[in-house]
């Protein structure tokens, strides 16, 4: 580490050369997009990328968008006005239509699977134009989270329908009259990357390497930099490395021990912002037992909620967030980031290594007992440290962890197939302050869109019955109340134990002003000459 500061810190002196052209901004990624298509694939360096090139109805911050309002005219019908002076980067006026089209192509398979909404998308019953600005989508039962769910569809220009009529009758198998879809790689050679946003696609490669140029004829406030060259570079000493040899005017996530030279510098700095990302450890609590647990009484301590409420107790939060992250992380309270719109705002949870020593032995472990805990390697900040320094707080309590680091991929195909009984995770926030939990502890409901994430195999009646209220209220208000039940019947019960809401660094040019986004994206509308 050393020799690493050292080498930095000379690179410090020579730094900058000469410096980036302000008409062209270079951006590095830290992960690489999957691709240009708008519809078949999440994930915040996919988003941040395509958001460049494509829009959506809804803005990310629930604003509108490409849309210009939208109320509801039952609780099954849902209007929405769009904007009337947005235009295809090849000219086309956008419309209802190419909102129905959009759909549809969302609905259809592409390359066999399923596309980011496909799922989201099954309570849709019809979509109708209305008149050329004006669109109304019908529901087979109440789904106010409709509202949330647009800011993922991203619109296409209907013109690569090569249709028959003026009309599209909306299908839930997205034949809708046989329409003409582009594939993934139409997209990826850039034919179909034809979108209403800031800048067009010049070049897109899956190494992640992406050249975007300016949208002259944008509708909204026109782009700053004439062009904008993304490349990905996973590890975070080398996109440093790049800031300071001038290769980069912007880079994603420094390492925390990088913050110091940052702040220290003349010509470098960073920008902070809390995000819409819980880190949170999840329990399985089943009364069958969780895999991985060894304790004398058998291997479901986890189902005892005096257990669940000694571990808890037992983590320093606020040791983690200034030791670890140097105040560059948030303290949490709950399963979602209090800041976060609508959300509620629970007490503070306690710490007390003495009172989790205490619950421990009353619920029948005075000794403790053996768990497994997975960790995700490289996927969260800090996850190692923060990895060791939970263990430590538990094994403080008499808990003695074993830490199993597992790449993505393992880790992931484990937590589907239901095989960690104890895991760090992290979860964001885009669709309001009430996805983590209606996912993660709400028992499943396909007819609701509830619980598919329950990997702690949580079950509250009380729970569900709130959850399940908030989930067809379309009413704003009482559906905060709905929330705000729920929330707190999950932080009483802590089917997880919530830690700390990350926060997102950029690292920049000291002369470059970074407006951060809290949902972690990277845009290069938001970065502007000081």
């Amino acid at each position: 580490m050393k020799t690493v500061l050292a080498a930095i810190t000379f690179l410090f002196v020579i730094l900058f050369s000469q410096d980036a052209r302000a008409e062209t901004l270079r951006i590095a990624f830290s992960s690489a997009p999957r691709s240009i298509d708008p519809h078949p694939f999440g994930g915040t360096p996919t988003a941040s990328l395509k958001e460049h090139v494509f829009e959506a109805l809804v803005a990310s911050d629930d604003g509108p968008l490409l849309a210009r309002s939208w109320r509801w005219i039952s609780p099954v019908s849902l209007e929405v006005k769009l904007r009337g002076d947005v235009f295809f980067h090849n000219g086309a006026p956008f419309t209802s239509r190419d909102v129905i089209y959009s759909a549809c192509r969302m609905m259809r398979h592409v390359d066999g699977r399923r596309n980011l909404l496909t799922n989201s998308m099954g309570p849709i019953d019809d979509i109708i134009a209305m008149d050329d600005l004006t669109v109304r989508f019908e529901f087979k039962a109440p789904y106010p989270l409709w509202i949330q769910k647009m800011k993922f569809l991203s619109i296409l220009s209907s013109e690569q329908a090569k249709l028959q009529s003026e009309t599209i009758a909306y299908d839930e198998h997205g034949d809708c009259g046989g329409l003409n879809y582009p594939s993934r790689q139409d997209f990826e050679t850039g034919s179909a990357a034809i979108g209403t946003g800031p800048y067009k696609l010049d070049r897109f490669a899956r190494t992640g390497e992406a050249d975007l140029s300016k949208n002259d004829n944008y509708w909204g406030a026109k782009p700053v930099w004439d062009t904008v060259q993304i490349r990905t570079v996973t590890d975070a000493g080398d996109r440093l490395a790049g800031l300071i040899a001038g290769n980069f005017d912007v880079i994603e996530n420094p390492k925390t021990e990088h913050l110091p030279l940052l702040s220290s510098s003349e010509r470098l700095t960073y920008t902070s912002v809390p995000s819409w990302r819980s880190i949170f450890l999840v329990l399985d609590v089943s009364e069958d037992g969780a895999k991985g647990v060894r304790a004398s009484g058998g291997n479901a301590p986890l189902a005892d909620i005096r257990v669940r409420q000694a571990m808890s107790m037992a983590i320093d939060r606020k040791a983690i967030t200034d030791n670890l992250f140097l105040g560059e992380a948030t303290v949490a309270n709950q399963f979602a980031p209090r800041y976060r719109a609508d959300a509620p705002n629970m007490p503070e949870l306690p710490y007390s290594r003495e009172k989790a020593i205490a619950l421990l032995s009353e619920a029948g472990y005075p000794g403790g007992f053996e768990i497994d805990f997975y960790v995700p390697a490289d996927r969260y900040a800090n996850w190692d440290r923060v990895a060791q320094a939970v263990a430590q707080y538990l094994s403080r309590i008499g808990i003695k962890i074993h830490i199993k680091s597992e790449n993505w991929p393992d880790f992931s195909r484990k937590r589907r197939a239901g095989d960690l009984g104890f895991f760090l995770y992290g979860w964001g926030h885009p669709q309001g302050a009430a996805q983590m939990i209606s996912f993660a502890f709400a028992s499943p409901n396909k007819k609701l869109g509830l619980g598919s994430a329950n990997y702690s195999n949580y079950r509250n009646d009380q729970f569900d019955a709130a959850i399940g209220a908030w989930a067809v209220e379309t009413n704003a208000l009482r559906a905060r109340t709905f929330l705000g039940a729920a929330m707190g019947i999950a932080v009483n019960d802590l089917p997880g134990i919530p830690l700390y809401y990350q926060h997102t660094i950029w690292a920049h040019r000291a002369d470059l002003l970074v407006n951060g986004r809290q949902d972690e994206r990277t845009s290069a509308t938001r970065v502007s000459p000081r």
